[in-house]
């Protein structure tokens, strides 16, 4: 295989899709006789390049030699064919780590070696998976070319425009109250809470800085002086102040495994 390789750092947990458009075709003399589905692209993506990445693979068909127009919609896919187009739903790569963690439970998987399934709606292409990558921490991508066949392979590859698509459009809700109470000369109360759920962000904020936890926190405060409740001759001053405050953080994805949703984790751990 031969690949280019690129250094990132990405959050892709709130896009739904992958996509880039492929192009191949053979040299005009072919002397190494490429045909269809002898080459593959691949892409990777992962925290390196070895031992913890997603891959998505796809054999690739030949663009056949000719003049083509570009203005044409039908040179246009003649050129970019369709079942060249890399369109992954990234939910595949987490119900595959599902499936390896559950194969791994039985010993029949490891984090060391690939372990691979097939894309149920373009059964050709291949998903894989080595050790413990994550979609919410891509340090490294990788797009290259595998020679699927059994001798050498010469071919022009081209691609063009990747991009993410369909972002998690759900939104979320946050409130935020206060309460001052005065109890006449014998002390106040002070009430505070504030709430935020999973996927709320202002106006200014980008679909990756959303929340992504359910927070939520109160806090009372009340300051009394009890000596109130005794004549003004006993001259009795018991001041007495109270506080309590309680903070609660529920993440909406595994902290141990950041692509995964906590509540499947949870699942998992019962069943």
């Amino acid at each position: 295989a031969k690949a280019v390789y690129k250094n990132t750092n990405l959050d892709l947990r709130q896009y739904k899709r992958l996509q880039m458009f492929v192009h191949a075709n053979a040299f005009e003399q072919n002397t190494t006789n490429l045909q269809d589905n002898q080459l593959a692209l691949f892409i990777r993506l992962g925290s390196d390049y070895k031992s913890n990445y997603y891959e998505y693979e796809i054999p690739l068909k030949l663009t056949a030699p000719g003049h083509y127009d570009r203005y044409s919609s039908a040179d246009c896919k003649a050129v970019w064919p369709e079942d060249n187009m890399l369109n992954i739903p990234l939910s595949v790569f987490t119900t595959l780590k599902k499936e390896r963690n559950k194969a791994k439970s039985i010993g029949q998987a490891s984090y060391t070696f690939p372990y691979s399934a097939y894309d149920e709606e373009n059964p050709n292409n291949k998903i894989s998976i080595v050790g413990n990558p994550t979609l919410g921490e891509v340090r490294t991508m990788v797009i290259g070319i595998r020679n699927l066949a059994t001798e050498q392979k010469s071919g022009e590859i081209w691609v063009n425009e990747l991009r993410l698509k369909e972002y998690n459009n759900s939104g979320g809700w946050a409130a935020q109250g206060n309460l001052n109470m005065q109890l006449s000369d014998v002390g106040s109360v002070n009430v505070t809470g504030k709430y935020v759920s999973e996927g709320f962000g202002g106006l200014e904020d980008g679909v990756a800085q959303r929340a992504q936890d359910n927070y939520k926190t109160y806090s009372v405060t009340t300051n009394f002086e009890l000596g109130k409740f005794f004549p003004d001759k006993a001259k009795v001053s018991i001041p007495l102040y109270y506080s309590v405050t309680k903070e609660e953080t529920r993440p909406k994805y595994n902290p141990l495994d950041t692509d995964m949703k906590l509540d499947d984790a949870l699942s998992a751990m019962e069943g």
